[in-house]
Order: C-alpha cells, then sequence, then structure tokens
C-alpha cells in the first residue's frame, strides 16, 4: 500500500504530499498517515486549481481505498453511463435527462471548493449517482450530497 501511495503521487501532476505516507494496518483496517496520530490530509500540497482538486480527489480516494470505492467507477462521458446502465441488473432511470457528467469544480475564494462527480457504484446498492464534496481549508473531501441517476437491484456488501 506504502509503494501504491507513492506512486499514485509520483505520477501526479498537481498534487505532492510533504513527507511519506505509511499505513497501520489492525485487522482488516488500513490507515493511512504521514506524522503517527496527526491528520493526513494537511500533509498534501496542491494548487487550487479544477484539475488539481479533481487529481487530489482521485489520489485521496485510493490512498484511503474504502471496501466501497474498490467498487466504484467514475463516469464522465455519455458512453461511459450507457455501459454503467447496460451492466445493470433491471435498471430504473431516476433522472431521465442526467446533469453534465464530466466533473465539474466550484473554487472558492476562501481556499475550499465544491467537486462534482459522477459514480456508478455497486457498493450496498446498484446505482448511477452525482456527488458532490466539499473540500475545505485542510484539504479534507466530505461527502457533501448525492443525485441519483438510476439504481438496479445489484450490488455487493462492503
Amino acid at each position: 500500500m506504502e509503494m501504491l501511495a507513492a506512486a499514485l503521487v509520483e505520477c501526479a501532476e498537481h498534487v505532492r504530499v510533504r513527507g511519506t505516507i505509511h499505513y497501520d494496518v489492525v485487522d482488516n483496517l488500513a490507515t493511512p498517515y504521514v506524522e503517527r496520530g496527526e491528520p493526513l490530509f494537511p500533509f498534501f500540497e496542491f494548487e487550487r486549481t479544477a484539475a488539481a482538486v479533481f487529481e487530489y480527489w482521485l489520489i485521496v480516494s485510493e490512498i484511503l481505498a474504502s471496501a466501497a470505492w474498490h467498487v466504484t467507477k467514475l463516469i464522465a462521458d455519455a458512453g461511459e453511463y450507457d455501459r454503467a446502465l447496460a451492466r445493470m441488473q433491471s435498471p430504473q432511470i431516476v433522472r431521465a435527462i442526467p446533469p453534465p457528467l464530466l466533473p465539474d469544480v466550484e473554487l472558492r475564494d476562501d481556499g475550499t471548493a465544491l467537486l462534482d462527480v459522477t459514480v456508478y457504484t455497486l457498493a450496498g446498492e446498484e446505482r448511477i449517482e452525482r456527488r458532490t464534496l466539499a473540500l475545505d481549508r485542510d484539504n479534507e473531501l466530505v461527502f457533501h450530497g448525492r443525485v441519483l441517476l438510476a439504481e438496479g437491484r445489484g450490488g455487493v456488501d462492503v
């Protein structure tokens, strides 16, 4: 896991980390840290640009690597949306006209941001949704809301 975290940051165009990411592993729980006992997020550095915020979300999602993330796929165009619908078991379209599928970032003057992404996930229940995440000044991404676009009967327990 430490090698993956290092490779992700090394290959990143906009994101850097002050220090090295390590993991404490207890039973099935892996907790990333730079300095044990300190929050991980303030150790990341990136400009507040749309591309950097999006790249940061992808990297942090991989580093945190929740079980739900492993069964989640980013949707960024109509073809990916159509393929996700085709994979779903008995899909029900909740919004006939989906919002734009491309990731979108609203940068704010105070250094915070809102990130909107469309994902297909099998975590718990099968669904396509537009998620909004709030980025705070300490680089923590917090779930802010979601709009359900389609749901199916599939899904896996996580």
